[in-house]
């Protein structure tokens, strides 16, 4: 008998050194990483595409550098323009959009958390500027970093307020 339960012993301490369950420490959580952030911001965007819109430009890119962007929002069918961030360091950023010849700017607190996604209905017209400051940084590596994309939409589909820029009622 002791030779049977020392025999069990033996394999349960084994059993445990092959499987990693013996108590030791647990690995290290892995850190934010841009890859995956950039990942996460284009898999957020890539939701709620409704049946009739169309990706008509697109864009990614480091808060380190900011956004400086014209977007070309002519015909008829309005335009929704979604945008993600993703940051280690920064909860928010402010986007500002313009129209060019437009009168004045609109600016947009822009959340920093993986998942959210800000989506900002337009109609058609003159080019939209989209533009976030340069997040200033040491020399590490970037530690935030944001998706956007330009959508044409079904009238039809268009939910909430039509227009961003001009704001509504309520």
């Amino acid at each position: 008998m002791r030779i049977r339960h020392a025999l069990v012993l033996v394999l349960a301490a084994a059993s445990a050194l092959v499987t990693g369950c013996g108590g030791g420490s647990a690995p290290e959580p892995k850190g934010w990483e841009p890859d995956d952030a950039l990942q996460r911001a284009d898999e957020s965007l890539g939701k709620d595409l409704t049946a009739g819109a169309r990706v008509t430009a697109r864009g990614t890119g480091f808060l380190k550098a900011g956004m400086e962007k014209s977007l070309e929002t002519g015909g008829e069918r309005p335009y929704r323009f979604d945008i993600a961030c993703d940051s280690e360091e920064s909860s928010r950023v402010t986007l500002v959009l313009s129209r060019e010849g437009g009168a004045g700017d609109r600016t947009f607190d822009v959340s920093c958390t993986a998942g959210e996604v800000t989506r900002l209905n337009l109609p058609a017209g003159s080019a939209l500027n989209a533009h976030i400051d340069p997040a200033p940084q040491d020399d590490s590596p970037p530690a935030g970093v944001v998706s956007w994309q330009l959508v044409t939409l079904d009238p039809a589909t268009v939910q909430g307020c039509p227009d961003a820029l001009t704001g509504c009622p309520g």
